[in-house]
Parts: structure tokens; sequence; C-alpha cells
């Protein structure tokens, strides 16, 4: 009997091929990612407009619940709560109504209706809303200490339509925060608002 006594070869490793094939699936996947992942600036917008959406609710339960008068100031650095107290619109400090600042290159356009909130003509609204006759305040700084939006002790809100988008959108990306009936609130991607 004869046998064959030999040793084979085992080669370890990865062939070119093989390499070059792991290497463009990488690549791919890579490339696949950059398209799924958000931009932080897009980020940054959503979070800016569903945390005002919720301070807006936060607002009108607080409104509610302790029969205030309150008001939403909108300018381009934020937006700021205040409540009408000892005749004059005072900055809220509480918990989630504080102020808040907006992310960078956000812009804002902002329609609202307050004379209709409170069913009077614009002269009664001025008479109610005026300072005291003793304080001496301009006219303009009293119209920038003015609210935006108003919320009433009932919850009742301003109609309003409030835009945010990013500075450089020119194909109205961003988002509508709005009331149409005076109570409740609605938050739409601006692609989806006709």
């Amino acid at each position: 009997m004869t046998s064959v006594t030999g040793t084979l070869k085992t080669t370890k490793g990865f062939t070119l091929v093989e390499v070059m094939v792991t290497i463009a699936i990488i690549g791919l996947m890579a490339v696949a990612v950059t398209f799924v992942v958000p931009d932080q600036q897009d980020d940054a917008l959503d979070d800016a407009a569903e945390d005002l959406y919720q301070r807006i609710r936060y607002a009108q339960e607080y409104a509610l619940l302790r029969h205030a008068v309150l008001g939403l100031r909108i300018d381009e650095q934020g937006y700021t709560f205040v409540q009408w107290r000892e005749q004059q619109w005072q900055p809220l400090d509480f918990r989630g109504l504080r102020a808040q600042d907006w992310p960078q290159d956000v812009v804002f356009e902002l329609q609202s209706e307050n004379e209709a909130l409170l069913g009077q003509d614009e002269d009664a609204v001025e008479a109610f809303f005026a300072p005291p006759e003793d304080e001496a305040t301009s006219t303009e700084e009293r119209e920038a200490q003015q609210p935006q939006l108003w919320i009433l002790g009932s919850g009742d809100i301003s109609v309003f339509t409030l835009r945010l988008q990013p500075f450089n959108s020119l194909d109205g990306q961003g988002w509508v925060l709005r009331s149409e009936d005076g109570y409740h609130l609605t938050l739409q991607r601006a692609e989806e608002v006709q």
C-alpha cells in the first residue's frame, strides 16, 4: 500500500477584488447616510417650532387656571411671554414661560388679529391696556412692550398665523403655527399649508 503525504498550503488574507468590493460598499453606505441624516439647522428649526407650540399651549392652561391676561411678544431675537399686571405688561419668569431665543438664521412672519379676540373696537382696547397716567414712557416704548398675541383667562387666544423658516429658504420650508378659531393651535410643515 502506498500512501502519499503532503502539506496543503493555505493562504490567509483577502484578495484584491474582495478588498475593492468592500471599500465600494462602505463608500455607498456613507453617501446614503449623508442623504438620510437631516441638517442641524433643520433640527434646530424643528425643535424651536415644537417648543413654541408647546409653550403657547402651556400659556393657555396657565391663563385659564389663574384667570390671567397673558401676551406673547415676538421679535428678531426670540419671544417673551408677558402678563398684564399693575396696569402694565410684565415679563413672566415661570418655568415653561421664560424668554427664549430663536436658533441662528431663523426668520418669522406673523399675522394676528387681537381686536377680534376682545370683541371691541381698537380705541377701547387701547384704553384698557393704557399705561398709568403718571408713567413717563414714550409711544415707541409702549408699542415695543405690547405683545402681538394675547391669551385671555378663558384660554382664548388671538387669531394668528406665525411662519418660521430658515433665513436662506426660498422654497417655503419651515413651519406654520396658527390658531384659526381663537382657541385651538395647529403646527404644520410650511409645505403642507396651502
